[in-house]
């Protein structure tokens, strides 16, 4: 239940585990869209889109599915709680209240997030148990309706830190906005639905700057985000372009520059 900011990772990550804002928001905004579909579809460089894609189906304004070319995971929903299963066997189990996740159990291990909201329904914390204990801890910042910085440390070593800081635009996300960038960028985890998380950030997220250290170890990720809009105005292409410098004892040991394309497909409105 790790975070990955790449499309591929986002790929990689479901495939290996099948086949192995600040004000409150009234509750009736809570689900993002209704019956429909959008399909993502990525490549890196310049080269053309490969035959790997993920389609999330929504129905009833709650997502109901992940469709990979060679797997399927399904959303079930009842009181409290929401089951991920795959070829018939439940993988996560989702327990929530007043709207909101409040805990994930991975059902082929022993682990499990639980999740902690201020008042406002921002989410603030994200605490990672394995066998019942503590291993880290995400915190969680806002400003103007935005997540702002994101925090993890380490209960067994405190010298180890990960922070990573958002930037936006001044343009108001829509719905759809707000689920691509869920789906494809995710800060909670990839499998809560994005309306089970509280307020999402309201404007359009330009970049990120992820910062990883611990003792004589460093990595720096710097990513930008550029979209591209159909003739309804509705983002069908996003362009990631991430420079990853990483240092170690003194010595550069990555200085790497990536672009990847994002082409969206959607209904959705």
């Amino acid at each position: 239940m790790k975070n990955s900011l790449k499309f591929g990772l986002y790929v990689a990550t479901a495939l290996s585990i099948l086949i192995g804002g600040c004000k409150k928001k009234p509750k009736d905004d809570l689900r993002p869209i209704a019956n429909c579909e959008t399909t993502y579809q990525g490549y890196y460089g310049d080269a053309p889109a490969t035959n790997e894609s993920v389609t999330a189906s929504y129905q009833d304004g709650q997502i109901k599915s992940l469709n990979y070319s060679s797997a399927i995971i399904n959303y079930e929903y009842a009181a409290n709680v929401v089951t991920l299963s795959y070829a018939g066997s439940v993988l996560y189990r989702i327990e929530t209240s007043d709207n909101l996740a409040r805990k994930i159990i991975d059902l082929k291990s022993q682990l499990e997030e639980r999740m902690s909201y201020d008042g406002n329904r921002n989410l603030i914390k994200i605490e990672t148990y394995f066998n019942n204990a503590l291993s880290d801890t995400k915190t969680l910042t806002y400003a103007n309706g935005n997540l702002i910085t994101l925090t993890q440390t380490f209960t067994d070593s405190p010298n180890a830190k990960r922070v990573t800081n958002y930037t936006y635009s001044s343009e108001i996300a829509s719905k759809v906005d707000v689920e691509n960038r869920h789906l494809l960028f995710q800060i909670a985890d990839l499998y809560i639905p994005s309306f089970l998380i509280g307020n999402n950030s309201r404007n359009i997220l330009t970049g990120s700057h992820y910062n990883n250290t611990s003792g004589d170890f460093r990595s720096d990720i710097t990513t930008d985000y550029t979209y591209s809009k159909n003739s309804a105005g509705v983002i069908n292409k996003i362009i990631e372009n991430t420079h990853t410098v990483t240092v170690s004892n003194g010595i550069k040991t990555q200085d790497e520059q990536l672009k990847q394309t994002i082409l969206v497909n959607t209904n959705c409105n």
